[in-house]
């Protein structure tokens, strides 16, 4: 199975990227990294390991510090490389005033700013999910989104080609819906990804508050809080929704539940102020 890639500066940022493989590692589900301080190798060229390491991950995980988002840093060499070969970039705010570079919007971050356990919970299971057919489908749907923004930036003898690779892109998007709406799929991912995969849509479960049986949804109402919950934590919303609904009684019970997944209190008096009464 391929490996995250972690990108953070050694000026202020080592120490969480440290930690935060080895907690990735230890799991459940346990989860491949690539750090350089653990896997260089010494007597070879580092920055074709680096390189190498980028292009046979199956994400990079860009940690968001006050030195790693400065135009001169490294990691951008690093992220940009990963966006060039069509790998995921998951953007990881570790320092607050940190601003996502202009090159990797629309991405949602993952917020360790405030709270780390909280962030590194979202973090598993958006990795999980991404393993999934939707979040193939997604990072399909992020490359045609980077290569369409650039396209009015390219030399007009490269637009054929690229239009060429967007129309190409698109039928691969189409493939992937209909293999999303197909649970089948599921199986070829190994057990431990099978198993997480599967909780989000995993029958009722009585509740632990209450001991109450969770109750039948309508699946539009939890596809709308969903998308609400997705604008502060990203596109792992859908996953913890289904888990939520799993084990919830009532809409507030389900609304308190996933407002803990969101770091910034603010945030989270918003998202408990939306649900209906």
């Amino acid at each position: 199975m391929a490996r995250h890639f972690i990108s953070y500066s050694a000026v202020d940022a080592a120490d969480f990227a440290v930690r935060l493989a080895r907690e990735l590692a230890e799991g459940p589900p346990a989860l491949r990294v690539w750090l350089d301080r653990r896997d260089l190798k010494p007597g070879m060229d580092w920055d074709e390991q680096i390189s190498q390491a980028i292009k046979r991950c199956a994400s990079l995980l860009f940690v968001m510090s006050r030195d790693s988002v400065m135009p001169t840093s490294v990691c951008k060499r690093e992220w940009t490389l990963a966006l060039k070969h069509n790998k995921p970039v998951i953007p990881l705010l570790l320092h607050r005033e940190a601003e996502l570079p202009f090159l990797l919007e629309p991405r949602q971050y993952i917020d360790f700013s405030m709270d780390s356990a909280a962030g590194l919970r979202r973090l598993r299971s958006h990795l999980v999910w991404l393993a999934g057919p939707a979040g193939v489908l997604q990072t399909l749907k992020d490359r045609l989104a980077d290569m369409m923004r650039n396209l009015s930036r390219l030399p007009e003898q490269d637009r054929p080609r690229v239009l060429e690779e967007i129309a190409g892109l698109q039928k691969q998007i189409e493939g992937q819906e209909q293999l999303v709406g197909d649970s089948s799929v599921i199986a070829v991912f190994p057990a431990s990804l099978r198993e997480d995969l599967s909780t989000a849509a995993a029958p009722p479960k009585p509740s632990a508050e209450s001991g109450a049986p969770a109750r039948a949804w309508d699946p539009a109402f939890l596809e709308g809080v969903s998308r609400e919950l997705a604008a502060y934590i990203g596109p792992m919303a859908k996953i913890l929704v289904g888990r939520a609904a799993g084990q919830a009684s009532s809409t507030e019970a389900l609304y308190k539940a996933l407002a803990e997944e969101i770091a910034s209190p603010d945030d989270r008096r918003k998202f408990l102020a939306s649900r209906p009464r």
